[in-house]
């Protein structure tokens, strides 16, 4: 199984940088703390550029619709079938429909085996996930010109359809699971993606004088599902926000000797 790894460092201005060493009280924060928010931050966005793009409820419905129209490319029922047969082969579909509605499954399958249509050698009976897993490309996509079984009644496609959707958010899960394995907080994500706690992400924290702290994400298909692209937009936002947090420590640590000078002049 492959992996993904980032390691988050904290390294920048001089004056910024002796202040965070020398006086963490004034600043209210130190080097470490810095640098695994820095790490929280990045891991965050990750989940973020991670597809379905977002932690909004849109792209959580995108991501079951597209469960859902990957599923039904697998698998057909027989109205599908009977519709397919019917343009090449009338008088076989009028006996597939007929053996279907009186669930003469075995009479259907040697109906369509022998019918004029290029889902004649197609299986009928009960769902086969197998068969959805095989379909899958390596982003975890399904390509197929037309489907690989019909199975027998509707109920079953669309339990199999839920099962599979409740996965959606399971790679996203991966990058907050390693926020979380730094502690602290961890903000700004959604509860359909923190769900998913036995996604395989997790950190390396070095602490020390010079702290870091390594994001890892064990899940073979991350980079299909978080391409480079994406990668890079997550960590350029990422270092946005936290040079932000960096500033607005500095303000208050400037505004605080302003005061502090102002009330001796006084």
């Amino acid at each position: 199984m492959s992996n993904i790894r980032f390691t988050a460092k904290m390294s920048g201005d001089a004056e910024v940088m002796r202040l965070l060493s020398r006086f963490p009280q004034k600043i209210g924060r130190t080097l470490e703390s810095l640098v695994k928010q820095e790490a929280r931050g990045m891991a965050v966005e990750l989940s973020r550029y991670t597809r379905p793009l977002g932690f909004a409820d849109k792209a959580k419905q995108q991501g079951m619709k597209s469960v859902s129209a990957d599923i039904r490319k697998v698998f057909a029922l027989p109205g599908a079938a009977y519709e397919e047969i019917q343009q090449t082969d009338p008088k076989s579909a009028g006996r597939f429909w007929a053996d279907v509605t009186n669930r003469r499954f075995a009479r259907a399958r040697k109906t369509l085996s022998r019918a004029t249509s290029s889902w004649s050698g197609m299986t009928i009976g009960r769902l086969d996930p197998m068969l959805h897993k095989q379909s899958r490309n390596d982003r975890g996509r399904v390509k197929r010109k037309k489907p690989a079984m019909i199975v027998t009644t509707g109920k079953a496609l669309d339990t199999y359809i839920a099962k599979i959707q409740r996965r959606v958010g399971f790679a996203k899960g991966a990058w907050i699971n390693a926020a979380k394995a730094i502690g602290g907080r961890v903000r700004n994500s959604a509860q359909w993606v923190t769900r998913h706690k036995q996604s395989p992400g997790t950190a390396r924290v070095k602490t020390g004088t010079r702290p870091s702290v390594t994001l890892i994400t064990n899940l073979s298909y991350m980079r299909d599902v978080c391409p480079e692209t994406f990668i890079d937009r997550a960590l350029e936002f990422a270092s946005s926000r936290l040079r932000k947090a960096l500033a607005t420590s500095l303000r208050i640590v400037a505004q605080r000797e302003n005061d502090r000078l102002n009330r001796r002049a006084g």
